[in-house]
């Protein structure tokens, strides 16, 4: 297999010649970068953990085990999630409004 051309990196003022669309450095600064500010469930804290099992057994209280839907009608799910209505990468307020959904509806929601 031949081997792949060497390229500028992609980053702005970045002289460097490898292989991929970014050298080394400013690919780990990069993942460095996403993993910091990407909030996983890990790394919420206690109070915004609460914060999103409140809304789930409000949601739960109210109308059982159903998901409202995703682009797809309501339908039955024991795998509730809550998350913002506007996603905070896209400026949404952390302490933000919640909205309840299957993780599969979240997922789909994701991707829109």
């Amino acid at each position: 297999m031949p081997r792949a051309r060497n390229r500028v990196c992609s980053t702005p003022g970045c002289p460097r010649m490898q292989p991929e669309t970014q050298c080394l450095e400013h690919r780990r600064d990069e993942n460095r970068h996403r993993h910091a500010t990407t909030p996983t469930k890990s790394t919420r804290d206690w109070a915004e953990r609460q914060r999103r099992a409140t809304a789930v057994n409000a949601h739960r209280a109210r109308h059982g085990g159903w998901c409202p839907g995703y682009g797809v009608p309501a339908h039955h799910a024991t795998d509730l999630t809550a998350d913002h209505i506007v996603p905070v990468a896209r400026g949404g307020d952390p302490r933000g409004p919640l909205t309840v959904l299957c993780r599969s509806c979240n997922g789909r929601k994701a991707h829109n």
